[in-house]
């Protein structure tokens, strides 16, 4: 069964990255907002960790985007417009912030202030300079740690799908960088000492570098895109089978630590829960394919809802507001934040991308698809 492009793209992965990013948005609040004791919620959530679900999503859907076009100038053109415009301006909203709830830290440090957002508005987000340890959680917006993984992600596939075509191995390589990718993932989160502050554990699991750590997650939604005409067929339609699969699957981990294969809470999954909740993620999105398009209307909230809602919590948090009042004046704030940044910003630059996609083809010669094309069949 061949799949035909108009089939492939009516899928519900705008829906389930919202509920990602509401997992994400959800899980930090009842930890984070003073006054909140919500265990077996927070254990609940634990089951469907909403950032490797974005590293698989992103792994198929960028890979996808690749292998249709292997232009690199049209590739990162179109990267950098769905990662940079809300970036910076969820990077303005946490300095103005500071700005009027942290004045005083904020001007004794405006040399490292001023370091640290240029380094926010780039590619160095995990970077927290000591002085903002007393605002809010003491992490200006923790979750930016993941823009730097996601862009050496986006760096990394074409290189290695180039050298898959070049050694004509193309799931052979994926395959291989992904496995090593586990290997330091198991050696990082199940070997290094939690209990001391490592280097090395910091470097691995939060720095930009951790994109090797983490890497093996995007690289299943990678391979899974490369299978996709056979596993699509399995999975389409049969969306409460899997769901139940990866429910018993977290359940199990929960009840069985067997780390690095069965194991949760946290992003630090096992890798049979990423399987199962990978397969799960693939088959509600095949499965009810014009449910996204009926529920949400094409508009896109979820990166809004991930970059905006920490500096909104650590705002809430600063103005003293605790308990159930803060949570639902947190959650309100973040969603008010993504649709101002959804309808403002990211919808009007990703409108731009068509025009700028043609206009770096008219100037840059693509590199890449002489080498890819032959080697990988992408039948759609």
């Amino acid at each position: 069964m061949t799949m035909t492009m108009s089939t492939e793209h009516r899928n519900n992965f705008d829906l389930i990255r919202l509920l990602a990013a509401a997992q994400v948005l959800v899980g930090h609040v009842i930890t984070s907002v003073p006054g909140i004791e919500m265990p077996r919620l927070h254990q609940a959530l634990t089951l469907f960790p909403g950032v490797p679900i974005f590293f698989f999503i992103s792994g198929y859907l960028i890979s996808g985007s690749w292998l249709r076009r292997p232009d690199p100038a049209a590739y990162f053109a179109a990267r950098a417009l769905r990662i940079f415009p809300a970036l910076w301006a969820a990077v303005l909203l946490s300095l103005a912030l500071l700005a009027l709830l942290y004045r005083e830290p904020l001007a004794d440090n405006a040399g490292t202030a001023a370091m640290w957002l240029a380094m926010q508005a780039s590619f160095l987000q995990s970077w927290n300079p000591p002085f903002l340890r007393g605002y809010g959680t003491g992490l200006a917006n923790p979750v930016l740690w993941t823009i730097p993984v996601e862009l050496a992600f986006y760096v990394a596939l074409p290189l290695l799908c180039l050298l898959g075509a070049r050694l004509r191995r193309p799931r052979g390589v994926l395959v291989g960088a992904a496995v090593l990718s586990f290997a330091v993932f198991v050696v990082a989160a199940f070997m290094l000492d939690r209990a001391e502050p490592a280097l090395l554990r910091k470097v691995l699991m939060q720095s930009p570098a951790s994109f090797i750590t983490w890497m093996w997650m995007f690289l299943l939604g990678a391979l899974a895109q490369l299978g996709k005409e056979r596993l699509l067929p399995l999975l389409r339609g049969r969306f409460p089978l899997f769901a139940l699969l990866a429910l018993a699957t977290g359940l199990a981990s929960l009840r069985w630590d067997l780390g690095p294969w069965l194991h949760l809470p946290g992003n630090e999954i096992g890798l049979l829960n990423a399987l199962t909740i990978d397969l799960a993620v693939l088959s509600l999105a095949f499965s009810w394919p014009a449910l996204s398009t009926r529920l949400l209307r094409g508009n896109d909230l979820s990166y809004g809802l991930y970059l905006f809602h920490m500096p909104v919590v650590n705002a809430l948090i600063v103005l003293g507001f605790a308990g159930l009042t803060g949570a639902a004046l947190a959650i309100a704030g973040a969603v008010a934040c993504a649709a101002a940044s959804w309808w403002l910003l990211e919808r009007r630059a990703l409108a731009r991308k068509a025009a700028l996609e043609q206009w770096l083809a008219r100037r840059l010669r693509p590199v890449g698809a002489p080498f890819m094309q032959p080697a990988i069949d992408i039948k759609e």
